[in-house]
């Protein structure tokens, strides 16, 4: 499709809110030791898949229709028509919005390192310094193979013993298009070149990771691995729309883009939330990157969390790839990839890179793997090898804070912004508590500098 530019988005705010790096498989995050992590036999049960799609995920309610909330408004249909629920090994369809988020007093800020090699077997890292009475699991075996529950892929609802694995309480899918998203083995063809043997868009942890996206992804291979098809003159593979919900005024859910700090009025990132906005005050600029933008294609998971007393936060792994870059950089076709929390001592997106959110703008910079990397091998990224449009960054490790013992809630999107053409992609993975965490302020950065690649 042709696009014409309307807006250059000519300055971006800079905070320090997670942490990551690019290293090829690696991820780590500001200060402390390095982590090992023991092993063990996954369990838990298994989500079934629709036989008539090709083993795809179902999460609709078989009508390809559903809407979402629209800043706390609902539009169209119910919010949670098509969505899907998780709980234990069983899944069900509910109905009714989900709605949580909490005030309250910060706790100290924090930091953690978890540089070294990662191990894509085994379970959770465990976090060092904090609260000396920390009851985050020490190990969490993963329960993830063979499954195709998104939950348990990135590393919940492995059982209710919160010793050694993660509870949560009411998970919730909101993508009446099951093509939009895959529990995969692995998401491409490339091998990582610093962990031989292993893929480089694999999980990092257990068997399986969660891939989302704007368009659709094809059923899985043999293996239970995610490859778009090489087009060598160009294709499809990258630029296509989905089923899932168009036209929302803001973002998915309990998500908006309005600046939460300083009690609603912005201007202090990480301080002051007031509860409901984004404290991070990133979001605001790349969404209002055009006047009257919109949200397409939208992809909403979320999922309840209690968090273990002594615990100040909590880490998770990801990757961002997009076809609008880089010739929508600066434009309205500004594709975003957001996790948001409702904690007492921070609300809002918590996923950055070196500081900037998970934006075809923001993240301009660190598109560091490039259309003719040998690492974008199966992705769909670019369409062709005549195709300049297309690229991803490395991984990352993103990183929360939490008040030990309350009970928040972690949201999950990704949409097409301004149009439904030209997909991007998010891998999610490694969901683990993290005994120190990190409160975001003026003084504090919880941002770590990405490593050349």
């Amino acid at each position: 499709m042709v696009r014409t530019s309307f807006v250059r988005l000519l300055g971006l705010a800079s905070i320090g809110l997670a942490c990551g790096t690019t290293d090829p498989g690696a991820t780590a995050t500001e200060g402390g030791t390095e982590l090992t992590s023991p092993t063990s036999d996954p369990t838990g049960g298994e989500t079934t898949t629709d036989s008539a799609s090709g083993g795809e995920p179902t999460t609709s309610d078989g009508t390809g229709s559903a809407s979402m909330t629209d800043g706390g408004t609902e539009t169209g249909e119910p919010t949670t028509a098509g969505t899907t629920t998780t709980t234990g090994d069983e899944t069900t369809t509910t109905t009714g919005p989900m709605e949580t988020t909490t005030t309250g007093e910060t706790t100290d800020p924090g930091t953690t390192d978890t540089t070294g090699p990662v191990d894509t077997t085994g379970p959770v890292d465990t976090t060092s310094g904090g609260d000396e009475d920390c009851q985050a699991p020490a190990t969490q075996p993963p329960c993830d193979a063979g499954t195709n529950d998104a939950f348990k892929a990135i590393g919940l609802n492995c059982s209710e013993d919160k010793s050694m694995a993660i509870p949560i309480s009411n998970p919730v899918i909101m993508s009446p298009d099951a093509s939009a998203w895959r529990v995969a083995t692995h998401y491409g063809t490339a091998m990582d070149p610093m962990n031989a043997g292993a893929f480089m868009w694999g999980p990092k942890e257990g068997e399986r990771m969660l891939v989302i996206g704007t368009g659709t992804f094809p059923a899985l291979q043999g293996d239970g691995g995610l490859v778009e098809p090489d087009s060598v003159f160009g294709g499809e593979n990258v630029d296509t729309a989905n089923g899932n919900p168009n036209n929302l005024t803001d973002l998915p859910g309990i998500m908006t883009y309005d600046k939460g700090s300083n009690n609603g009025n912005g201007g202090t990132p990480g301080m002051n939330c007031d509860g409901n906005q984004d404290c991070s005050d990133t979001l605001d600029d790349q969404w209002n990157i055009q006047i009257n933008n919109t949200a397409n294609d939208v992809f909403y998971m979320s999922f309840d969390l209690e968090v273990p007393l002594g615990t100040h936060g909590y880490l998770f792994d990801f990757a961002y790839f997009s076809q609008e870059w880089p010739t929508w950089v600066g434009d309205a076709y500004n594709d975003m990839f957001v996790v948001w929390s409702t904690s007492e001592t921070f609300t809002g997106n918590v996923t950055f890179i070196n500081e900037q959110p998970l934006t075809v703008t923001a993240l301009d910079p660190y598109m560091m793997i490039q259309p003719g990397d040998p690492l974008l091998a199966g992705t769909g990224f670019p369409d062709s090898f005549l195709d300049t449009e297309g690229a991803g960054t490395g991984w990352f490790t993103a990183k929360g804070s939490a008040a030990p013992g309350e009970n928040f809630t972690v949201a999950i999107a990704i949409f097409d912004m301004g149009d439904d053409a030209l997909d991007t992609i998010g891998l999610i993975d490694k969901f683990r508590w993290d005994c120190e965490g990190c409160i975001p302020s003026e003084v504090e950065s919880c941002g770590v500098e990405p490593q050349p690649q």
